[in-house]
């Protein structure tokens, strides 16, 4: 019997953090003591994150950054669809590999309007993918513009005083432009994450993490709208996971050059703080939720060949099968942790 493969897209412009934010799952995951299972790269991913790993880790006390804070090389411009990299992670027992999560990264550049092509692969991706993780670059989202508050004139003009780049960086129009093109007619259930990145500034108290959650909802209330629309909301799961993809560096403040665009510096509160990443497991935690869900919805198995495998493995494992539900069971669901949507579609 083939291995089943589970497709995830990780959707988000150039510098959002995508990258950063599967090196954050990969580290932190293999510190985690509480499973009976492993979640391992294969070796070509292993070695990509390896890099990146070592990159995160010697990062100095302040980052200046144009395209990302404190991440790594996004995947490149030149590459073509057909070379373009995966991620690949199996879910094992006992070294024996039982199922495949597959993670398509693609150029940020592929998500602008002005790449027909690039937006054509990730038209068929996001068809393909079961599940989508939209990467947001939270200082982008949140902070204001930076305007004389006395200078009531100029101050007046702005329809919203928060998220100055949030346009700029992370693109929502275009990303709702996408779902409203493969998210149409959906066969099968998705689901779908929201998960600010770069979030440290925003999420050290309860009442931090509620305001962050509130933004998201504003921002993304276009995005949010279209997938609750009735036609299709009983196929849709919804989740916000903010994720703090590096854990010691936390927003500063940001300046303008070069062309009208921003250098957002971020910065250590203590010189000895490391690489700490925090949360990246409880997005897994949801995805599994989902999976563990889906396999055991009788109607979609019989229909599905993939599912119908996904079904056959965990069920013939029930060790294998009673650990990934402990480990999906004990998912955040407070301090900017949410189910927006399809709540039903995430019980175990």
């Amino acid at each position: 019997m083939a291995m089943p493969e589970i497709v995830t897209t990780m959707l988000g412009a150039s510098g959002v953090g995508k990258t950063t934010l599967l090196t954050s799952i990969y580290e932190q995951f293999s510190k985690i003591k509480e499973v009976n299972f492993e979640f391992t790269p294969d070796s070509a991913t292993e070695e990509i994150l390896q890099k990146n790993l070592r990159d995160l880790q010697s990062m100095g006390e302040q980052i200046i950054a144009k395209e990302g804070a404190g991440g790594v090389a996004g995947t490149s411009a030149v590459a073509g669809p057909e070379s373009l990299p995966e991620f690949a992670f199996y879910l094992s027992e006992k070294e024996r590999q039982l199922l495949k999560l597959s993670f398509q990264d693609y150029p940020g550049s592929y998500v602008l309007k002005n790449n027909p092509s690039g937006r054509e692969h990730l038209n068929t991706l996001l068809k393909k993918s079961t599940a989508v993780i939209i990467s947001i670059d939270t200082p982008a989202m949140i902070e204001p513009h930076k305007l004389d508050p006395l200078n009531r004139k100029n101050w007046d003009l702005l329809k919203d005083k928060s998220g100055r780049w949030h346009n700029a960086k992370n693109h929502p129009e275009e990303i709702l432009s996408l779902f409203k093109s493969a998210y149409t007619n959906l066969k099968e259930p998705k689901l779908v994450i929201l998960a600010p990145v770069k979030c440290e500034t925003y999420v050290q108290t309860p009442e931090s993490a509620t305001k962050l959650l509130g933004c998201i909802k504003d921002k993304y209330s276009p995005l949010l709208k279209f997938l609750s629309n009735p036609r299709r909301q009983h196929n849709i799961a919804v989740v916000t996971t903010p994720i703090q993809t590096v854990g010691c560096l936390f927003f500063s403040n940001y300046f303008i050059e070069d062309f009208n665009k921003p250098r957002f510096v971020f910065k250590k509160n203590n010189s000895m703080d490391t690489y700490n990443p925090k949360d990246s497991d409880h997005l897994l935690r949801y995805l599994l939720s989902f999976l563990l869900k889906r396999h055991n919805d009788q109607q979609i198995y019989k229909r599905s060949p993939i599912w119908r495998s996904v079904r056959d493995i965990l069920g013939q494992e029930s060790m294998f099968e009673k650990a990934v539900k402990q480990f999906a069971r004990t998912r955040k669901t407070k301090d900017g942790f949410a189910i927006l949507q399809g709540g039903e579609l995430l019980k175990i």
